[in-house]
C-alpha cells in the first residue's frame, strides 16, 4: 500500500523553491493582523479548492481587491474599508493596487457584422450541446500541426478566467476583472466589452430563439445570476437571479436549446466543512431552466431533493450542523435531444452521509425539471477509507465526485451512449434507454481530489480521449497522462504517461524536474481534451499544450504557453497552468487559454496559432 500524502503536505513541498514578491519585504503589521483574523484559517491550511497563501502571491493586486469586494471572498472581507483591503492585496502580492500595467482598448476599425453561429464554429464549451469536444472540420490537417505558429495574443485583464468561444468570426471570453469581451477572430481587435460587475468564468454563444436572427452571449456569475447580452453589440438583454444562497456559484457556462437556457449551479461551501466554527452546510447544487428571450425562470430543481435540516447531536458546544447538502454541478450540462433530457454530473455531499443526488449522474426532464433517473457512483462504505488511503487522498468526500460533463455520443450504427468520469479515475458508459444502466467502466487513473479524470474527455466517431490528472504523486511516479478508449467497449486502445514537466516559470532553477519535493512543476492533465480528425489536444499543468496522434498517442506538437509574448491590447501576455478548459479549434486556427487556474500558477494569455506557410524549397 502506497504512503498517503495530503493536499496541504503536497503544497508545502512546493513552497521552498518558489520566489514570491510578497516575501521580499517585511510584512506590514496591520495587514498581517487582518490576514490572520480573516484569511489564515483557510489559506494557511488549504483544503479542497482553496489556494494556499503563496499562490496568492502570483495574482495581481487588483484581482485580490476585486475578489474581496465583489467576488468569492466578500463574506470574509465584510466590514473592512478600502484602505484595509488594499493593504491585504499589497501584503499578499507585494504590489500595491493600481500599479500593474493597464491594457489598451484596441478597438476594431470597423463595426462588426451581425453575429451568426456557423456550422464549424465553437460556440459552447463542449463544441456542441452533447459535449463531444470534437471538431470534424477544423480547417487544418494533422500534417499542419508542426507548422503552427503564434498569430496573435490577447492579455486577459486581471488574469484568465475561462475559455474562449468562437462564433461568427468573433472570439467571446470573460476576463478576471469581470468583463466579457468580443474580439475579432482574425486580429484580436475589440468590438465591445461589458463589465458584468461580478466574476464570470465562461460564456455560451447561441440563438435566443430557433429560426430568429438574434444571437446572444449568455453566462453565469459568482453570485448565482445569469446574464444575456446581444452578441453583436454587447448590450444587456436580461439578468436573472437563479440562486440566492450566499455561497452559490455558477462556474460552468449555461447551454441553450430550443429557446431555453439550462443552468448548472455550483457552490463554494465545501471548503468550509473543515472550519469547526462554521454552521455547515445548507447549499445544494441545482439545475434551472430559463426562457431564453426574457430570462424568466421556468423551473429549478435541486440535485439533492431533500432539504437540509438541523442534525441531531450538534450545537451543544459549537455551531449547529445541517444536512443533507452538496451535490454541486461544477461542470457543463449535457443535452439529450432525442430523449428530451438534461444531464448533470454532481459532486460530493458536504457531510459524511451519502444522500441520493450526490456523486451521481442525474437525468432531468427538459420540460418540467423532474428527476427521470439518477445513478450514483460510490464504492461500498467498507471500501472507501482503503481506496482513499491508496490514492493518497486526505479528504475522502471529494475523491468520489463526478467531475466531467455528461457526453451524449453516437456509436457506429447510430446507437447512443452517455459518458461520464470521476475524480476516482473511472470512466463510465451508460445506457440512456435503460435509466443509465452501466454498459462498461474503465479505470484509467488512481484518483484524488484533483486526480482521476477532470473536466472532460473528447470523442470522435470511435474513440474516447481521456485526460488523467492525478496531481498528487510520489516519486518515481509522474502526474497524469492520456488514455484512448474504444467507445463501444471501453477497451484501452493506447495509454501514455505524462511527459517530464518543463515549466518556464521556474526562473533560475532547473528547467525540468520530476521530484515533487524540489519543484513546483507538474505535467498533470487537469483540463478537458479536444479532438480533431487524426489528433487530440491536451493541456498540462506545466503550461504546455500538446497534440498527440489519435492512432497511437505519438507526440505531434508541443507549445509552451507560459512564455511571455506581446499582446494586441498593449500589455504582456503570459500563461500559466493549462487547466479546466479545452483548446478551441476552428477556421484553421487553434485558440488556447492559459493560466485560468485557481489552484496553481495563474496567467493571462489567449494565444492564437495558425499554420505558417512553407517557404520555397532550395
Amino acid at each position: 500500500m502506497k504512503p498517503m500524502i495530503s493536499i496541504p503536505l503536497f503544497l508545502a513541498l512546493l513552497l521552498p523553491g518558489l520566489q514570491i514578491a510578497a516575501a521580499q519585504a517585511p510584512a506590514d503589521p496591520v495587514p498581517e493582523a487582518l490576514y490572520r483574523q480573516r484569511c489564515a484559517a483557510c489559506h494557511d491550511h488549504p483544503q479542497d479548492r482553496i489556494p494556499p497563501r503563496f499562490l496568492l502571491g502570483f495574482r495581481s493586486p487588483n484581482a485580490v481587491v476585486r475578489t474581496l469586494t465583489r467576488g468569492a471572498m466578500r463574506p470574509m472581507a465584510e466590514g473592512l474599508d478600502a484602505a484595509e483591503i488594499a493593504g491585504l492585496a499589497t501584503l499578499l502580492t507585494g504590489r500595491a493596487p493600481g500599479t500593474d500595467p493597464v491594457p489598451s482598448a484596441n478597438p476594431c476599425a470597423r463595426p462588426g457584422s451581425p453575429v451568426k453561429v456557423g456550422a464549424h464554429d465553437w460556440p459552447v464549451i463542449g463544441r456542441d450541446i452533447a459535449g463531444t469536444r470534437f471538431q470534424p472540420a477544423p480547417g487544418l490537417r494533422v500534417e499542419d500541426l508542426p507548422r503552427l505558429k503564434l498569430k496573435w495574443a490577447f492579455a486577459y485583464p486581471e488574469g484568465a478566467s475561462g475559455p474562449a468561444q468562437l462564433a461568427g468570426g468573433r472570439v467571446f471570453l470573460a476576463s478576471g476583472d469581470g468583463t466579457v469581451h468580443s474580439l475579432d477572430a482574425r486580429s484580436g481587435c475589440s468590438y465591445w466589452s461589458f463589465d458584468a460587475g461580478r466574476s464570470v468564468r465562461a460564456v455560451t454563444v447561441a440563438l435566443l430563439v430557433p429560426g430568429s436572427d438574434r444571437t446572444a452571449v449568455i453566462f453565469g456569475d459568482d453570485q448565482g445570476a445569469v446574464t444575456a447580452l446581444d452578441a453583436t453589440s454587447g448590450a444587456r438583454l436580461w439578468r436573472t437571479e437563479v440562486e440566492t444562497h450566499p455561497l452559490a456559484r455558477i462556474t460552468a457556462p449555461p447551454v441553450v436549446h430550443e429557446g431555453r437556457v439550462y443552468v448548472p449551479v455550483s457552490g463554494m461551501e465545501d471548503p468550509l466543512t473543515h472550519d469547526p466554527d462554521y454552521a455547515c452546510c445548507t447549499h445544494r447544487g441545482s439545475v434551472a431552466a430559463l426562457d431564453a428571450s426574457t430570462g424568466r425562470l421556468i423551473w429549478k430543481r435541486y440535485t439533492i431533493e431533500e432539504a437540509p435540516r438541523p442534525l441531531p447531536g450538534t450545537g451543544a458546544t459549537g455551531p449547529k450542523h445541517f444536512g443533507p447538502a452538496g451535490g454541486s454541478v461544477f461542470t457543463p450540462l449535457g443535452i439529450d435531444v432525442r430523449r428530451r433530457l438534461v444531464y448533470a454530473a454532481t459532486a460530493e455531499a458536504y457531510g459524511h452521509e451519502n444522500p441520493p443526488g450526490a456523486y451521481s449522474v442525474i437525468a432531468f426532464d427538459m420540460e418540467t425539471g423532474a428527476h427521470r433517473w439518477q445513478r450514483q457512483f460510490m464504492p461500498a462504505e467498507k471500501d472507501r477509507a482503503r481506496i482513499c488511503h491508496e490514492a493518497g487522498e486526505s479528504d475522502c468526500r471529494n475523491m468520489f465526485s463526478m467531475s466531467t460533463q455528461v457526453m451524449v455520443r453516437a456509436l457506429p450504427g447510430g446507437r447512443e451512449i452517455l459518458l461520464a468520469g470521476s475524480k476516482w479515475g473511472w470512466m463510465y458508459a451508460l445506457d440512456p434507454d435503460a435509466n443509465g444502466r452501466t454498459l462498461w467502466r474503465r479505470k484509467v487513473g488512481k484518483g484524488g481530489d484533483l486526480g482521476g479524470i477532470m473536466y472532460g474527455p473528447s470523442a470522435d466517431e470511435r474513440t474516447l480521449y481521456v485526460p488523467v490528472a492525478d496531481t498528487i504523486v510520489l516519486p518515481p511516479q509522474r502526474a497524469g497522462g492520456l488514455a484512448a478508449l474504444d467507445l463501444a467497449t471501453g477497451k484501452v486502445r493506447w495509454q501514455i504517461e505524462s511527459e517530464a514537466p518543463v515549466c518556464s516559470w521556474q526562473l533560475g532553477r532547473a528547467a525540468s524536474c520530476t521530484d515533487v519535493n524540489t519543484c513546483d512543476c507538474s505535467s498533470a492533465k487537469v483540463a478537458a481534451t479536444t479532438a480533431i480528425p487524426g489528433a487530440v489536444f491536451a493541456g498540462g499543468w506545466d503550461g504546455h499544450v500538446r497534440a498527440y496522434s489519435t492512432r497511437d498517442g505519438r507526440l505531434l506538437w508541443d507549445v509552451d504557453t507560459a512564455v511571455p509574448v506581446p499582446a494586441v491590447n498593449g500589455i504582456e501576455a503570459r500563461g500559466g497552468q493549462v487547466g479546466g478548459y479545452p483548446v478551441v479549434v476552428s477556421g484553421g486556427a487553434v485558440y488556447i487559454t492559459s493560466g485560468a487556474s485557481a489552484m496553481g500558477r495563474p496567467g493571462n494569455a489567449l494565444l492564437v496559432f495558425e499554420p505558417q506557410a512553407e517557404g520555397p524549397h532550395p
